[in-house]
């Protein structure tokens, strides 16, 4: 039972235990079979090895007594010794490769044990002779290894930033720096905390070289995930393209996410917001500075409660709205309605329907999407196709899969009467 709290909980199961009863027939069964084998007498010529059981047997009195007793010493000689070596060797095993306080506690614990019960042990030693000497070891052995695994095992306390946001609160900046560096030193691989070291370099450094630098010393930890690379870079490229008004810099950290997670979700998001970013200073500056431009009439049926609100904002605000949906997929590719603001911007404010209509295509294949949301967003591809695309034939096919899936929808009256409308036109 104590070898088995040794072990970590991800490695407890049954090859551990298969180990654990190899180990048991090893030094247990098998000795214990062959004291008992050497003491039945198998023949005249193999007479009991121990001389008690071998003159009652000889002298034909009931003998059974005394080999169960011998028997029992044997049992309690060789399972004392087993327990001893093995308790010692697990030990010794788990206190190699130990760092920092753990090591230290282990060593306090064994010197505590030591110094407490060397004296019995010596004591049951010099009693019981040779015998009892597996015993006296596993008198100072059992208890380290009793206690060993809480300090093992020791769940460490997650790393509190607290402090060092009530720091940045209050400007001061390089307090907050030693607070985080603080803090990381119980978890040295804590994705939060390094990257809100970077973004304390970032923004209130003004260091952005060791802001990228952290980023990617972060980026290449083997801990971190996938979402959690795809975040840091993103974050990155939002620094270059606003702190360092660098829209190269900032394209390259997302090509990054592409280059490393290829054909994955985030590398799709990562190359969508690649595309939206401006290619250099000059669009940099008229997206910042947009001009006025006339947006296309919208058919009555496309101007639902939701668009009416994003219709009054500007060019850039819309830009802004859509990487908050980004940023929002990338924490959960499995948002539906961060994905659906993204395709109405895509496709309604920022003239994208082709990545609009992606993003429908990514919701339409959702596995838990309800009926009524496919057909809606089956309406909405349709018409974006026709409005925008002027691409009838996509739209007709759309609108009569439409029917064909959702015949009973509000929508598929809507695509019947589109049908029509578009068939009078054509002729």
């Amino acid at each position: 039972m104590i070898v088995y709290r040794f072990a970590q909980e991800d490695s407890r199961g049954r090859p551990l235990l298969r180990w654990l009863s190899t180990w048991s027939l090893k030094g247990i069964v098998l000795p214990m079979t062959l004291w008992a084998m050497m003491n039945l007498g198998l023949s005249w010529n193999l007479q009991p090895f121990v001389p008690d059981i071998q003159f009652a047997r000889n002298s034909g009195k009931p003998w059974g007594g005394t080999f169960l007793q011998f028997l029992g010493d044997g049992l309690f000689i060789v399972s004392s010794y087993w327990a001893a070596l093995t308790l010692g060797w697990i030990v010794q095993k788990s206190f190699v490769g130990l760092e920092g306080q753990q090591r230290s506690d282990f060593k306090g614990l064994c010197f505590t044990c030591f110094l407490g019960l060397f004296l019995p042990a010596i004591g049951i030693a010099w009693l019981g002779g040779l015998p009892l000497v597996g015993f006296a070891v596993a008198t100072i052995v059992g208890p380290i290894a009793g206690y060993a695994p809480n300090i093992l095992h020791a769940r460490k306390t997650a790393p509190i930033y607290a402090r060092a946001v009530a720091r940045i609160k209050f400007g001061k900046y390089k307090e907050a720096e030693w607070e985080i560096i603080r803090e990381l030193e119980k978890a040295q691989d804590d994705f939060e905390g390094w990257l809100m070291l970077a973004e304390l370099y970032a923004k209130h450094f003004n260091d952005l070289p060791e802001a990228e630098q952290t980023v990617l010393e972060i980026c290449d930890h083997p801990r971190t995930t996938p979402t959690q690379l795809s975040i840091a870079l993103h974050r990155l490229s939002e620094w270059q393209l606003n702190l360092a008004n660098n829209p190269e810099a900032a394209s390259l950290a997302l090509e990054m996410i592409c280059n490393r997670l290829p054909g994955t979700h985030l590398a799709h998001m990562a190359q969508l917001r690649i595309n939206q970013l401006p290619k250099n200073d000059e669009q940099l500056r008229e997206l910042r500075n947009p001009r006025p431009i006339r947006l296309p009439e919208h058919h009555a049926e496309l101007r639902a409660d939701k668009t009416n609100t994003i219709s009054k904002m500007d060019n850039q605000q819309f830009v802004a709205a859509a990487n908050a949906c980004v940023e929002k997929l990338n924490n959960d590719p499995n948002d539906v309605s961060a994905r659906e603001r993204l395709a109405h911007l895509l496709s309604e404010r920022l003239g994208q329907v082709d990545e609009g209509i992606e993003q429908l295509t990514l919701l339409l294949n959702l596995p838990d999407a309800s009926d009524a949301k496919r057909a809606e967003w089956l309406n909405l591809a349709a018409n974006w196709h026709v409005t925008y695309r002027q691409d009838f034939e996509m739209g007709r096919k759309l609108f009569h899969r439409l029917l064909s899936e959702f015949p009973q929808s509000p929508e598929a009256d809507e695509a019947r009467q589109r049908i029509q409308i578009n068939e009078k036109e054509i002729s």
